[in-house]
């Protein structure tokens, strides 16, 4: 019946313990979720916009493309830069956050077609 009862114990401690440390500590961003999904909205936008696909090319334009992104959003190239790599280190989060992004764009997209027909004042 006591190695019982220190059974019940010792199995509740453990669970107790691994309840505990169960949990990740994940790095806390400095930007909203909706700051960074406009960040990300206007990257995605200004990569189709000029249609970055050379990596050479991409490196050589990152120190512009924050600053733009910096006056943008109004927040600093380092925030943004730690907060992006921070979100790396969250890969549930940052899908999230990219699928916002990415439906946003559907949704800038899907206006911009429905309103595709001009008026140049002729019936």
């Amino acid at each position: 019946m006591i190695d019982v009862k220190y059974g019940v114990i010792l199995l509740f401690f453990v669970f107790i313990c691994s309840c505990k440390n169960g949990g990740k500590q994940y790095p806390q961003l400095s930007m909203s979720a909706d700051e960074i999904v406009q960040c990300m909205v206007n990257m995605y936008t200004v990569n189709a916009a000029i249609n970055i696909n050379d990596l050479s090319f991409r490196d050589s334009t990152t120190v512009k493309y924050y600053e733009q992104l910096s006056k943008i959003s109004g927040k600093s190239v380092t925030t943004i830069k730690q907060d992006f790599e921070k979100l790396l280190l969250m890969p549930d989060s940052m899908l999230v956050l990219q699928n916002r992004a990415l439906d946003t764009l559907r949704a800038i997209q899907d206006r911009t077609i429905n309103k595709t027909t001009i008026n140049i004042g002729i019936n």
